[in-house]
């Protein structure tokens, strides 16, 4: 996501160079043929170009808010998950206790460790998996190229963002099956039942756990809805369809507005055009860019920050005091 204020001319440039000098040359085009080729013809009331743009306003005006709808549900199940997740480390360490007098205090810590470091590898591949590309986001993107060009952003695979929190044989295990983050959720879920087994946990702090767990899971199943439907085909082919029809006959309608006032005038159809051209062009690549909020474009949910954000807070719960710094936005966009 962008960190600044303003969108920088750089992040806006490749996505509307090809569209401007589309626009420029079409209405140069008509502007020649009415004016120098004296086709006359070409002029219609603007009246109906108006309606048809005021009916494009408001389709595209939906779609946009539909895809925001998808971009801040997706924000929100990341932030349930960062509190998921701190509470998850407040009961491992307050729950899992000693069962007999006996029991050091110290021989509880690598277990507590273990819980918490297998949360911390969950929450990556869970980040890792969102952000492989299904088969409609396998296109031409611009949003996806800046974020491709920049190496801090370059995806790692998923065995080596898992070695700070895993043993090797333990990844070469989860790798192996399509879908590693409920296998690292199944794997909390039994260490959980031989704790109790051993009496270091408690029946009814084992069914908190375990509800936390369900949750984890309910989470995740919240980011896969969205990441495997994507926004419906027929609302957002057809308002690329409609908004391109309404910039194919606009020029015409702004001939007639123009000619009224001189015959020179007609030339500020290119200008006009093009800017009109370019807000309803710049709308529709909104709607496009942030449909999809875990696709590893610019407009993505930050998950890498907010799991670097999880890890410095459990991390810490622990004890340990050689902790990550947390992520900094590069280009003023942070992932």
């Amino acid at each position: 996501m962008f960190t600044t204020k303003r969108v920088p001319f750089r992040i806006i440039f490749p996505f509307t160079w090809r569209a401007i000098l589309l626009f420029l040359g079409y209405s140069f085009l008509v502007c020649t043929l009415y004016d120098l080729m004296n086709w006359k013809f070409l002029a219609i009331p603007f009246v109906p170009v108006a309606t048809i743009g005021t009916a494009v306003a408001f389709y595209v005006g939906f779609k946009n808010n539909s895809s925001y709808d998808r971009l801040w549900e997706a924000r929100r199940i990341w932030g349930s998950i960062t509190n998921a997740s701190r509470s998850w480390g407040i009961m491992v360490l307050d729950y899992i206790s000693r069962s007999e007098k006996t029991l050091e205090e110290s021989a509880l810590q690598p277990v507590r460790k273990e819980l918490i470091y297998r949360h911390l590898a969950y929450i990556t591949a869970l980040r890792v998996q969102l952000r492989q590309k299904p088969v409609w986001e396998l296109h031409h993107n611009p949003a996806h190229e800046v974020i491709e060009r920049i190496e801090a952003f370059r995806l790692c695979s998923l065995d080596l963002e898992l070695m700070r929190f895993l043993p090797a044989n333990e990844i070469e295990n989860l790798i192996k099956h399509p879908n590693p983050a409920t296998v690292l959720i199944r794997q909390q879920s039994a260490q959980l039942r031989e704790l109790r087994e051993r009496g270091w946990l408690s029946d009814y702090h084992h069914v908190d756990l375990e509800r936390m767990l369900a949750e984890f899971y309910n989470q995740q199943g919240a980011c896969e809805r969205i990441k495997s439907f994507p926004f419906p085909r027929q609302y957002a082919f057809f308002s690329y369809v409609f908004t391109w029809l309404f910039i194919f006959v606009l020029p015409y309608g702004l001939l007639t507005e123009m000619a009224r006032m001189s015959s020179w005038h007609v030339w500020l159809t290119v200008p006009f055009f093009t800017v009109i051209a370019w807000i309803f062009n710049t709308m529709e690549i909104v709607g496009d860019t942030s449909e999809n909020p875990f696709e590893n474009s610019i407009n993505d949910v930050p998950m890498t920050a907010i799991c670097r954000n999880i890890e410095i807070d459990l991390r810490d719960m622990l004890g340990e005091t050689d902790l990550p710094k947390r992520m900094q936005a590069v280009n003023n966009i942070l992932m």
